[in-house]
C-alpha cells in the first residue's frame, strides 16, 4: 500500500487534531466537514490550536504554516478519491456514522482502508453496511490525537493483514506507538516493526 494522502471525516475537536497529527508527519490532510461546522470555521479551530502551540514554543511560527498548509478543507464526502486512509470521526449516533461510511467506500478504490475512530463495541455494527470489510479497521486515537503517543489498531475478523500492517505503521509514521488488548489489557503492537518506508 502506497499512503500519499489521508482523510479525516469529521472536523470536530479529534478529528481536527488527528489531521494535525498527520500534517505534522509531512501528510497531505482532507478534512470533510460533515456536521454543522462549516469549512471556515474548522479552518479556523486548526489555525487557533497552531498559534497556540507557536505560543508556547513548542513549535515554530513556519511550523505551524506549514502544517496548516497541508490540510484541505471540504464538504463532500468525494473528496476523499484520492486518499489511500480514511479515518471516520464524525460526531452523531452509529446510524448516521454507518451511513458515512457506507457512502465513504463507494468514494475509495479497492486498495484503499477505511478506519473508524470509534469505540470498540461499535465497530461490528459500523461493519455491517460494507461490501469490502476486509479493508476496514479500527483505528482509535486518544484525544488530543496531536499529542498523545499511543492509538489503538482494532481489527476485526474480516480486516485483511496488509490493512492492518498499513495503519500500524501509519501510526508508526506519525511517531506514536500503535496498541492493542491482549486478554483486557494494553499492549504495544509487535507484529510489524516496520520503517516508513514500508507504505512506499
Amino acid at each position: 500500500m502506497s499512503l500519499s494522502a489521508v482523510a479525516v471525516v469529521g472536523a470536530g475537536p479529534q478529528g481536527l487534531s488527528i489531521a494535525e497529527a498527520a500534517a505534522e508527519a509531512e501528510l497531505p490532510v482532507t478534512v470533510v466537514c460533515v456536521t454543522g461546522a462549516s469549512r471556515a470555521h474548522a479552518a479556523k479551530r486548526l489555525r487557533r490550536t497552531l498559534q497556540l502551540r507557536v505560543d508556547v514554543g513548542e513549535i515554530e511560527e513556519a511550523e505551524a504554516e506549514a502544517i496548516f498548509a497541508r490540510v484541505r478543507f471540504r464538504r463532500d464526502l468525494a473528496a476523499v478519491a484520492d486518499c489511500d486512509l480514511v479515518i471516520e470521526s464524525a460526531v452523531g449516533d452509529v446510524r448516521s456514522r454507518r451511513a458515512i461510511l457506507a457512502t465513504l467506500e463507494g468514494c475509495v478504490s479497492r486498495g484503499s482502508v477505511l478506519a473508524s475512530n470509534t469505540g470498540r463495541g461499535e465497530l461490528r455494527a459500523m461493519s455491517e453496511v460494507l461490501t469490502r470489510p476486509d479493508q476496514f479497521i479500527g483505528l482509535r486515537f486518544f484525544h488530543p490525537a496531536s499529542h498523545t503517543p499511543l492509538v489503538e489498531v482494532v481489527p476485526l475478523p474480516d480486516t485483511a493483514p496488509g490493512a492492518m500492517i498499513a495503519c500500524e505503521t501509519f501510526c508508526r509514521w506519525l511517531g506514536k506507538t500503535p496498541v492493542e488488548q491482549v486478554d483486557g489489557e494494553v499492549a504495544p503492537v509487535l507484529r510489524s516493526d516496520r520503517p516508513r518506508e514500508a507504505l512506499g
